[in-house]
């Protein structure tokens, strides 16, 4: 679904600003019309394009997504925490310039489980702008009838629904919400996302904020040591000609060029090599579209010496350049 860009700040305040030298900590933003103080310990802190601290704040429906979506910032090297209050905020940015636990990247989820933190969103951001620190608002929408579905897929009830129904719920979050909504930077619709889809678009939004993606593990191993316990598919070379058998290659391993030269002179192994590599090639976008962190193929020989190790090797050569995050092991040379 589309994301709708929702900028509602001034433009002098939209800009990424630096705090001038004389804002000092311990700043109170006062509450209209609530009689309430929020002392917001903001230090001077420069962020974003300046290149030190990128702050994500991400909020919207219950159910929309919003752990999904920080644990792909979490894999873009974010410190991602969530349910963080809002009165809790100033003190983790105090935290962090002291201590500078994210790395520069922080990303907050923040919702509806406190009733007053609409009210005090303004405020907040409002005051996160004049101490120079601009935050990326990504606000969660999804429909009420995936919604629905979510909940009752899950069995857990909806936090607003008390003794009424879910619907009940999601309309009154909805309504609750609304005005954090219009201050968000980003409109993000769920609804039809899958989590692969989820994470390119939030590439789109956050190019900076890319994911890795996921990581082809091509394990070489020996069946008399055992398969691989995170192998997602093996194969069996056992059928090929083993260089074992021929005395001059017997110590070598197939990190040795005479192992793989050997090797290709046989048609099957030939075959072998292209049948998995097409099959890899064939099945990989479908693989990314499970957004998992690891796919593993492990290859196996009898001992894990020569052939499933040339086969690993050859197999890396090729995909090298077509797949982004290839890694080779060989289980049994590390023995």
């Amino acid at each position: 679904m589309e994301a709708n860009r929702r900028w509602h700040w001034p433009a002098r305040q939209r800009q990424r600003l630096t705090a001038p030298d004389s804002i000092k900590s311990g700043t109170v933003a006062q509450t209209k019309g609530t009689g309430q103080r929020t002392v917001l310990k903001l230090f001077h802190y420069r962020i974003g394009i300046m290149g030190i601290m990128e702050l994500i704040i991400v909020t919207g429906l219950s159910g929309a997504g919003r752990r999904s979506v920080l644990g792909v910032l979490e894999d873009a090297n974010f410190v991602a925490l969530d349910n963080v209050p809002f009165q809790l905020l100033g003190p983790l940015l105090e935290l962090e310039t002291k201590a500078h636990v994210s790395g520069g990247r922080l990303a907050v989820g923040m919702d509806s489980r406190q009733l007053e933190f609409p009210k005090h969103f303004a405020p907040m951001l409002e005051q996160l702008h004049t101490q120079g620190i601009a935050p990326f608002v990504l606000y969660l929408e999804c429909e009420d009838e995936i919604l629905i579905r979510r909940y009752s897929e899950s069995r857990r009830p909806h936090r607003m629904a008390g003794d009424g129904t879910i619907a009940e719920g999601i309309a009154k979050e909805r309504g609750l919400l609304q005005d954090v909504k219009e201050l968000a930077s980003m409109v993000l619709d769920t609804s039809y996302l899958t989590l692969y889809q989820m994470r390119q678009r939030i590439a789109e939004i956050l190019p900076k904020c890319r994911p890795t993606g996921t990581c082809l593990n091509i394990i070489s191993f020996g069946f008399k040591h055992g398969i691989p316990a995170e192998a997602d598919m093996v194969f069996d070379a056992r059928f090929l000609p083993n260089p074992f058998y021929v005395p001059e290659l017997r110590l070598l391993t197939g990190l040795d060029n005479k192992i793989l030269m050997h090797l290709k002179r046989f048609k099957e192994f030939n075959e072998f090599i292209d049948r998995v590599e097409d099959w890899l090639m064939w099945s990989w976008p479908h693989i990314l579209e499970g957004a998992k962190a690891y796919h593993t193929i492990a290859i196996g020989c009898t001992g894990g010496q020569h052939r499933s190790v040339a086969l690993a090797e050859e197999l890396a050569e090729r995909l090298t350049g077509r797949i982004e995050n290839l890694n080779t092991q060989h289980r049994e040379l590390r023995r």
